[in-house]
Formats: C-alpha cells, sequence, structure tokens
C-alpha cells in the first residue's frame, strides 16, 4: 500500500509544473477571485464549505468566482504551511515581493547551487502541500495534480 502513497515522482519536472501553475493560471486565479498576491502572505481562515457547490446555469459565474477563491485559498495555505526554509523561497518569489532567482538568494545568503536545490526542494514541498488542501476542501477534480510521475 506504501507504493501508492511515494509514487515515483519526478522532482524537476514537478519544479517546473509549479513554476508554470504559480506563474500564469494562479494569476487568472487571482483575478476571478478578487485577490492579490499580498493576500498569499496572509493567514486564512479555514471556515470556507467543502466541496463544489452546484446550482442552475444562472449561478455559474460565481461558482467560478467561488472555486478560483478556493484555490487562492489552497495556494495560500500550501505556502503558508511549508517548513520555513520553502516559505523564504516560496513567499518572497511568488508573492507580491516577487524577487528575481538573484535577489532571493542573496537575501538569503545563499549560493546559486544550494538556492537552485532549495527552490527545487520548495517548489516540491509546495506540490505536496496544495494537493493536500486541495483534497481537503474537495477540489480534486477541479485542479490539475502538480506531481509529475515517472
Amino acid at each position: 500500500m506504501s507504493g501508492l502513497l511515494f509514487k515515483d515522482i519526478d522532482r524537476r519536472a514537478t519544479a517546473w509544473r509549479v513554476i508554470k501553475f504559480l506563474d500564469r493560471p494562479l494569476d487568472h486565479y487571482l483575478a476571478m477571485s478578487g485577490k492579490n498576491r499580498a493576500d498569499l502572505k496572509s493567514p486564512i481562515l479555514d471556515n470556507q464549505p467543502k466541496g463544489t457547490p452546484s446550482g442552475n446555469a444562472n449561478e455559474n459565474r460565481m461558482v467560478n468566482i467561488w472555486l478560483a477563491g478556493q484555490v487562492v485559498d489552497c495556494v495560500a495555505l500550501a505556502m503558508q504551511h511549508s517548513r520555513k526554509q520553502c516559505q523564504d523561497v516560496l513567499l518572497g518569489q511568488y508573492t507580491v515581493d516577487e524577487m528575481s532567482n538573484n535577489e532571493l538568494a542573496e537575501a538569503l545568503h545563499l549560493s546559486t547551487t544550494t538556492f537552485t536545490e532549495r527552490k527545487q526542494e520548495a517548489l516540491n514541498e509546495f506540490a505536496d502541500r496544495f494537493e493536500y488542501w486541495i483534497t481537503k476542501r474537495g477540489l480534486t477534480g477541479e485542479v490539475p495534480d502538480l506531481h509529475v510521475y515517472r
């Protein structure tokens, strides 16, 4: 059974998939939810209803707005619940600060090689934690898995 839990994940490809998600699709979710990258640093109350609401065609727009907000909340929760060294990378680069690799490596007092390793580790941890929050919120079918499996 543990073979299902620890599937063979391509860590490099997963990191690239997370980067792509945090660049473009996240901006769409932020815009649709009325939130911005600064909101990713703020604590989020986990009192939202679980699962996707259902309704008639007239409610589709509101459902999409609600869903976008849920995804943004899951992104923020995944970042906020990461280990400190991963938070430093994720929050420094993908929130309102939007620091470059070089700026962030310098701010964290890391060599380029160490920063690259730490960033890949942070992106993979984000994929794991994001999957947890998406599953917990009942959104598994709405958002693709960010992991890349071998």
